[in-house]
């Protein structure tokens, strides 16, 4: 038996099915700009009109009417719902005054609204019906999104939107600083009082972090009981100032699962500019700082969680 290629998927070739795939990613990247959305459905529009001032349709007005469809529905997938019918009254007041000079009719009269209100109807429910759809499917896949970039035990950011966030923080020439955070003695709690308390206990410091750090700043979950900060626009002094409230509001939580415990953390920052220009470069000095804090608090009897 001679051997053959079998076909990707649905017979479609990863080739085929990769370039499918970047040219819808760009095509929607593209539109979700306003003002080039905006140039492409008016262009459509333009075209509709001429289409319909072709020989071959004049002699058959009705042909004309679905090429202004083409322009609603891609108004309204892009934009949703409001835009699209914005898109559908323009379209309808186009077609019905090219449809009005066909059968010249240029007296506002019944059959100039019945011409005009038809085509409203028309473009205003493939509008509706696009536009609901379009708008419900972006909501489900931005949050989607959203949940790809949270820890799931935690609730804040993973890493890979700390990464992300770095990449857009250096591209628009932002200062910052990364911060990073650890659990003393976690070990040492799991141990006595299970791995439920651990988890309380990694929980609680992600909440301390989210409510210190202002709106702008990323929390992100690095793993384990590991915690990394971006300060937008902060110094040294001003991370500082942010690691002792944390450290404040650590020691007055309480785990019902653990009372006597008092979290304790070990903390690290890095500047950017200053410490490093990658991200890498930023969290290994960053992690430097906070086990070097870490070795010193030990050797002077200060790591114990209790």
């Amino acid at each position: 038996m001679s051997s053959s290629v079998l076909p990707h998927g649905d017979g479609v070739s990863p080739a085929r099915s990769a370039l499918g795939t970047l040219v819808t990613q760009q095509l929607r990247v593209l539109l979700e700009r306003r003002a080039i959305r905006i140039a492409v459905v008016g262009l459509m529009l333009a075209a509709a009109s001429g289409f319909t001032y072709l020989p071959t349709i004049r002699s058959d007005p009705g042909q004309a009417e679905w090429v202004f469809i083409i322009p609603v529905a891609v108004a309204a997938i892009a934009a949703g719902l409001r835009e699209g019918l914005i898109t559908a009254l323009v379209a309808a007041l186009m077609a019905g005054i090219f449809a009005a000079d066909k059968a010249q009719m240029f007296e506002l009269g019944t059959e100039t609204f019945a011409l005009f209100s038809a085509r409203v109807a028309m473009f205003g429910i493939t509008a509706a019906v696009l536009g609901a759809f379009a708008e419900a499917h972006y909501s489900v896949q931005d949050h989607l999104r959203q949940l790809a970039l949270l820890d799931p035990l935690t609730k804040v950011s993973n890493i890979e939107r700390f990464h992300h966030e770095v990449r857009m923080l250096d591209a628009a020439g932002v200062p910052y600083a990364v911060m990073i955070t650890d659990l003393d003695n976690l070990k040492a709690l799991n141990d006595e009082y299970g791995h439920q308390a651990g988890s309380a206990a990694i929980q609680t410091t992600a909440n301390v972090l989210r409510r210190v750090v202002r709106t702008t700043d990323l929390v992100a979950r690095f793993g384990g009981d590991e915690f990394v900060v971006i300060l937008r626009e902060a110094d040294r002094v001003g991370a500082q100032i942010v690691m002792n409230r944390v450290r404040k509001m650590l020691r007055e939580e309480t785990l019902p699962i653990a009372p006597d415990v008092v979290l304790k953390v070990s903390m690290g920052v890095a500047i950017s500019g200053e410490d490093g220009s990658t991200p890498e470069e930023l969290l290994r000095n960053a992690d430097e700082a906070m086990y070097s804090e870490k070795r010193s608090r030990k050797a002077s009897g200060e790591g114990s969680s209790r």
